[in-house]
């Protein structure tokens, strides 16, 4: 981002809610935000026409999170076809934080990584959450745009030269037996999202939600008799946490 719009003088897009790091990181490197809300109501899907309304002359990127974290849900294919048609009118950017992808509960449903479908597209990717390897730290990003590749790699070398050879080397063993991993963790999502199927039937007069159809998350919203405060504190009874 700081590679875009660090000079402060451009303007993005982002949604809300979303994982912070994504949603704030135009903020925090100096640009101007317009922030659009995104709705349990409306599927947690992105308006496009609204997205359109948001854009500026100095508008230079949209950033999106899909699989939408925290909901666990997915653009429609037509969805993105739409925003990056719109976003090649204006000759803007697309960053799409794609960490929960190759998650997806019917593959199927799997959308092009943006810097498949787009020429100035950026695909975001860590080994965190497909493969489970929090700990291997290692990452990657994708564009067809190779000069801002060579712009990224300029920016990164003053943060950090070079990633740790013991992290490359087992990213290297996590990636040859990815398919073994991602079929492992996807049995393990596909058994607790039917649990969780369940709750929600037989809880529906307390709970709703989108169903997810990517990623091991969800966005449940408690509809009460008790508020959030009443609700934490019986849980924590019980012995369980939550965090805003």
């Amino acid at each position: 981002m700081h590679t875009i719009i660090g000079d402060g003088k451009g303007h993005a897009i982002t949604f809300r809610p979303g994982y912070q790091s994504v949603s704030e990181g135009p903020a925090l490197v100096g640009s101007r935000v317009t922030t659009l809300p995104l709705s349990a109501s409306y599927g947690w899907q992105i308006d496009v026409a609204a997205v359109k309304e948001a854009i500026q002359p100095e508008t230079r990127i949209i950033v999106i999170n899909e699989p939408y974290n925290p909901a666990g849900t997915l653009m429609r294919l037509e969805v993105q076809r739409e925003l990056i048609d719109l976003a090649k009118e204006h000759n803007i950017y697309i960053l799409c934080d794609e960490v929960y992808r190759m998650l997806e509960h019917e593959p199927s449903k799997r959308l092009p990584a943006m810097a498949e479908a787009y020429s100035q597209g950026i695909s975001v990717v860590t080994m965190s959450k497909p493969w489970g390897a929090c700990g291997v730290t290692i990452g990657w990003i994708a564009t067809q745009d190779c000069e801002l590749i060579d712009k990224i790699s300029d920016v990164q070398y003053f943060g950090t030269a070079c990633p740790s050879r013991a992290s490359e080397i087992q990213a290297i063993m996590v990636l040859r037996s990815s398919e073994w991993i991602l079929e492992r963790n996807m049995q393990i999502i596909r058994k607790n999202k039917a649990l969780l199927v369940s709750f929600m039937e037989t809880q529906k007069d307390f709970f709703e939600w989108v169903p997810p159809c990517a990623g091991a998350i969800a966005a449940i919203k408690f509809k009460g008799p008790l508020s959030s405060t009443e609700l934490g504190a019986q849980l924590a009874e019980e012995g369980i946490s939550i965090k805003p």
